[in-house]
C-alpha cells in the first residue's frame, strides 16, 4: 500500500460495498480535524476500473467534503493486495473496535460478514456478536438480519428513536408502503419497547381480523389524528393510542374494564387508595393499596370502606365481577 494525497472528488463514496456506518455523527470529528488535521489516513481500494473504492474512513471523507478540503491522505491498495473479504474485515474491525455501533450498523455488519466472508451462523453468534458488546444469541442474529428490509426512512427513525432490535425486527416484517404509514404515526411518539410491541401486535391483529391492510386500519380509525394532538404529551399520546387500539381489538373487554373503573370510582375511596383487579378478569382476587402518613388518614379509609359495605357497593362489585 502507498500513502498518497487523493482528490476528495475521486473517491466514490456512493459505493457502500464495505460500509457499516449509518446515520453518522460528524461534529466531534469535524472539530478534531479542524484543530489538528487528519490523524489517520483513509484506506481505499484502487479498482481495475480505475476508481477508488472506500474501505475505511467514510466519516473522514464526509468531513473533508463539508470543510471543502480538496485532497485527503489515503492508503491506496491495489486490487491484488486486498480481496473484498479482507477489505470488509478491515472496515469491520476499524469500526467495531473504536466505537459503539447503532443497531442498523450492527445489522449491516452481520449481513456483510455473511456476504463477503460466508461465515456460518455459529461463528457470527459466538465470535462476532460479542465484538458488538452483545451476548451470543441466535435470536439476536436473526433479528439483526431481518432489519435489511427496513426502508431508509424507517432505519433513520429506528436509530434516532433508539428503538430496540426486537421492535425494529417486527417493523421490518411490514411492507415498505406499510412502514411508510407506520412511520407517520411513530414519528410523534416514543413508546417503550414493550408498549411499541403491543401497539404493533394490536395493529396487525386488527388488520387480520377485519381483512384490511395496515394502512387502511391506520386511516379508518384515525390513529394519526390521535398522536398528532398538539395538546397531548408523548406519554398521553401513547396511552390514548393503546386505549383506542385495545377498544377496537377487544371491544367487550374494554367495556368491562371501563364499567369496573366506574364501580370502583363510586366507592369514593381516598385519592391515595387504589383497588386493583386483573385487567383480563382471569383472577377472582382484588388488591387494595393505600398510602397514609397518620392515623386519621387510615381512619378515613376505614370509614369509606365501611360506608361502601353499608350501601352494598362491595357486594355489587363482586357479584358483577364474577358473572
Amino acid at each position: 500500500m502507498l500513502l498518497q494525497h487523493l482528490p476528495v472528488s475521486n473517491i466514490n463514496i456512493a459505493d457502500d460495498s464495505y460500509r457499516m456506518t449509518f446515520s453518522p455523527q460528524l461534529e466531534n470529528l469535524k472539530r478534531s480535524i479542524k484543530a489538528v488535521g487528519l490523524v489517520q489516513p483513509i484506506l481505499v481500494r484502487h479498482t481495475p476500473e480505475g476508481t477508488y473504492q472506500l474501505v475505511c474512513g467514510y466519516k473522514r471523507v464526509l468531513v473533508f467534503q463539508e470543510l471543502n478540503r480538496q485532497s485527503i491522505p489515503a492508503l491506496v491498495s491495489e486490487p491484488n493486495e486486498l480481496t473484498p473479504a479482507q477489505a470488509f474485515l478491515m472496515n469491520f474491525h476499524d469500526n467495531a473496535a473504536s466505537r459503539n455501533l447503532n443497531i442498523i450498523e450492527k445489522a449491516n455488519a452481520v449481513m456483510k460478514l455473511r456476504q463477503f466472508c460466508a461465515l456460518p451462523e455459529e461463528e457470527l453468534v459466538k465470535q462476532y456478536l460479542p465484538l458488538f458488546g452483545e451476548e451470543p444469541s441466535y435470536k439476536l442474529l436473526h433479528e439483526l438480519l431481518a432489519l435489511s428490509t427496513l426502508t431508509e426512512p424507517m432505519k433513520n427513525h429506528v436509530v434516532q428513536a433508539d428503538i430496540a432490535v426486537t421492535s425494529a425486527s417486527r417493523i421490518a416484517e411490514f411492507t415498505p408502503s406499510t412502514q411508510q404509514s407506520l412511520l407517520a404515526v411513530l414519528s410523534y411518539i416514543r413508546p417503550t419497547a414493550g408498549k411499541l410491541n403491543e401497539l404493533l401486535s394490536l395493529i396487525r391483529e386488527i388488520s387480520a381480523r377485519d381483512g384490511m391492510s395496515v394502512e387502511s386500519v391506520l386511516e379508518r380509525y384515525q390513529l394519526l389524528a390521535i398522536v398528532a394532538d398538539e395538546q397531548a404529551s408523548p406519554p398521553e399520546k401513547v396511552k390514548a393510542l393503546r386505549q383506542t387500539l385495545r377498544g377496537i381489538r377487544l371491544p367487550q373487554l374494554t367495556e368491562r374494564q371501563q364499567h369496573l373503573a366506574q364501580l370502583i370510582q363510586s366507592l369514593e375511596l381516598p385519592d391515595t387508595a387504589k383497588l386493583i383487579a386483573d385487567p383480563y378478569f382471569e383472577s377472582q382476587k382484588f388488591k387494595l393499596q393505600y398510602q397514609f402518613s397518620n392515623p386519621e388518614e387510615l381512619d378515613q379509609l376505614i370509614d369509606k370502606i365501611k360506608s361502601a359495605f353499608d350501601k352494598q357497593q362491595w357486594r355489587q362489585i363482586f357479584d358483577w365481577y364474577q358473572t
